[in-house]
């Protein structure tokens, strides 16, 4: 291999490309803004006064000048590409550190290289390290208001403050190691990665390490021993690290002769583990049992900080006022169960990815359930429902491939906990003293509950889950879903959730016609046409046959179809009302209605108007040609609206 060239010769001949070749353009103000640091610091590395203390800003230096290079047309040049090229700079950079380290004329420059090759160990430059996802924290819960920042803002607990002392011990030059012990998603990694801004602000070169690849213990313990002073060691899920068998063991052997070692620190070793994982780690074994986790034990033990399952009061306190400016906040705040806020803020992105990709069956439970809240049902529902209802939301190919135990299975899927938090569909256990209801019955997420107000707000409900909450909704719901089925233009389904009184509809803006179709039963009623003329005599009875026609015209007015027209005609008829009734036929017929054109033919006949009704006859053509009703065949009884809208064939003759 090529030997790399003199570090300060590369260096001296970068200097003269850019001053020569590109007519020093950039300029070192450019160059250092780009890298940044000071122009004069850039001055001095073109100069070879100053050795750079990190390589990344020097790389940031070749590629400007590279795009400069490119701009003035000598990026094809091959003395340019061999000059520019990232690879030999971090071999020439690497070879001068080690020449510095080693040097023993100027203690300064050994100084400078030995700095440079401590940042060459495992890790990255703590300041470099912005992403928080990249060490897995969760994400939080989505907000529709722009601006925010990735994370919502932070809520110390009283956990963070034991973590924090031992923090600010590693700070001042001891090696330490915490392990930040809770259930799922209780905000470890969170509290881990807010533990880290007091070394961010700190004048010594802090480094994070978080070994993944190719598999976690094999990363650890290939680089472990190269860890230097001022490194983080991130062991997120610990027991991936130290519960894997003989390789586990040499992990935890490794980082117990790191913390022992004081010519290797400071470091300090983060770690998260659940609750569980930490009892196998660390309980001993009984007497003359194998002891897989000895390393693990002896590295853990004493150095637990629990994090609790849920906020306390004052944590709550605390919340609200932070939530001031945090919309995600006073969300979870006001929808988390019992306290529990971390749970709620990083399971709702995970309960819409086990939605999303949930199996056929499982996702027709939970869009049923979806649907049932949005339509008035209770949080409590029932299994009978869900099986009912779902078979609604599956196509014929999926419902003939369910298995017979489907719906177990569907439950046992969406009923498996997220972070920590309820699954999509859980089951509700009665306590002690509580009723027991005579079937199992389960609860939606609040959070899948939101997003199925929005997300499914214009999906009409499949007829399936009207039947089951017809025969399942229990009485206190059915007001509600009542007024849910009429809103929507379904009186015959509302008409069959039983006796329904004023206060459950209102804000319904029924008709009063509506209102009695209701009433009436309208599910014993064959056809609209026959519900109207049912609708009649009761109107009558009860003097609200003149208020149903304002309705009837008001509504007319505004319809684009001609069944409002028809029905006004309809009911000012039944009134008496001739002339006014013959008014609103004729609208519906021109609305492209041909039983109010029959109708308005034969009343003029009864009137004595024949020339008007031969009139109205002659020009009463259907589209396919047929005349709507031929003069031989028009009723010398009164028709009603089922009767006139059948259609007699063409004239003869």
């Amino acid at each position: 291999m090529t030997e790399s060239p003199a570090f300060a010769a590369l260096m001296a001949e970068l200097a003269v490309f850019r001053d020569v070749r590109l007519r020093r353009e950039p300029s070192d103000r450019v160059l250092a803004r780009a890298a940044g640091v000071s122009p004069t610091t850039v001055g001095d590395w073109l100069r070879t006064d100053r050795f750079p203390q990190r390589i990344e800003p020097l790389l940031v230096v070749l590629r400007v000048l590279r795009d400069r290079a490119g701009h003035v047309g000598l990026s094809d040049d091959p003395v340019v590409v061999a000059l520019l090229d990232p690879q030999r700079w971090r071999r020439a950079y690497e070879a001068e550190a080690r020449r510095r380290a080693s040097a023993t004329r100027a203690a300064v420059q050994a100084q400078q290289g030995r700095a440079a090759l401590e940042r060459m160990r495992p890790g990255r430059p703590l300041g470099s390290v912005t992403d928080p996802f990249r060490l897995e924290v969760h994400r939080a819960i989505d907000s529709p208001f722009t601006g925010l920042p990735v994370l919502p803002e932070y809520v110390p607990r009283a956990h963070d403050r034991e973590l924090g002392e031992v923090v600010a011990r590693a700070a001042a030059g001891t090696s330490r190691i915490a392990v930040l012990v809770g259930g799922s998603s209780t905000g470890k990694t969170r509290a881990c990665w807010e533990a880290l801004k007091p070394l961010r602000e700190r004048d010594e070169p802090w480094r994070l390490w978080h070994p993944i690849d190719p598999t976690r213990p094999e990363a650890a313990l290939a680089e472990l021993k190269d860890v230097a002073p001022y490194t983080v060691v991130w062991l997120n899920e610990a027991q991936f690290y130290l519960a894997s068998g003989p390789v586990g063991e040499r992990v935890a052997a490794g980082l117990r002769s790191l913390l022992r070692e004081p010519e290797r620190g400071p470091v300090l070793v983060l770690g998260t583990v659940w609750p569980g994982h930490w009892s196998r780690l660390t309980v001993p074994p009984a007497d003359a049992a194998p002891d897989p986790h000895a390393q693990a034990r002896a590295l853990l033990t004493g150095h637990a900080v629990p994090v609790p399952e849920t906020f306390t009061d004052t944590d709550l306190r605390l919340l609200e006022r932070r939530a001031e400016d945090d919309p995600r906040l006073r969300q979870a705040a006001a929808r988390a169960e019992q306290g529990q806020i971390t749970q709620y803020l990083a399971g709702a992105p995970a309960l819409l990815d086990r939605y999303h990709a949930a199996p056929a069956p499982a996702r027709a439970l939970i869009d049923a359930a979806m649907d049932a809240r949005r339509l008035g049902h209770g949080p409590v529902l029932p299994r009978t429902l869900l099986e009912a209802a779902a078979e609604g939301y599956l196509t014929d190919a999926q419902y003939d491939l369910l298995e017979d135990d489907w719906l177990e299975q569907a439950l046992a899927h969406t009923g498996t906990p997220v972070h920590g938090a309820r699954g999509p569909l859980s089951r509700i256990r009665p306590r002690a003293g509580q009723s027991r209801p005579g079937q199992p019955c389960y609860r939606l997420a609040d959070y899948l509950e939101q997003h199925g107000r929005t997300a499914r707000n214009a999906v009409p409900p499949p007829p399936a889950l009207w039947h089951a909450l017809i025969d399942h909704a229990p009485p206190a719901d059915r007001g509600t879903i009542t007024r849910a089925a009429v809103e929507r233009g379904l009186l015959r389904t509302a008409a069959r959730f039983g006796s329904v009184t004023a206060p459950a509809l209102r804000g319904a803006e029924l008709t009063e016609h509506e209102l009695a179709l209701i009433e009436l039963d309208a599910t014993r009623i064959p056809s609209p046409a026959e519900m109207l003329e049912a609708l009649i005599p009761w109107l009558k009875e009860r003097g609200r046959l003149e208020r149903a026609i304002r309705e009837n015209q008001a509504r007319a007015t505004t319809d684009t179809d001609f069944d409002r027209s028809w029905s006004a005609a309809r009911l000012l008829e039944a009134a008496g009302r001739v002339e006014e009734s013959l008014h609103w036929y004729f609208r519906a017929a021109e609305a492209g209605s041909p039983r109010a054109r029959s109708t308005a033919v034969w009343m003029l006949r009864k009137l004595g108007r024949t020339q008007e009704s031969v009139q109205l006859y002659r020009f009463g053509w259907e589209p396919d040609g047929s005349i709507a009703v031929p003069w031989k065949v028009l009723p010398t009884a009164p028709l009603t609206p089922c009767e006139s809208s059948r259609r007699p064939g063409p004239a003869r003759g």
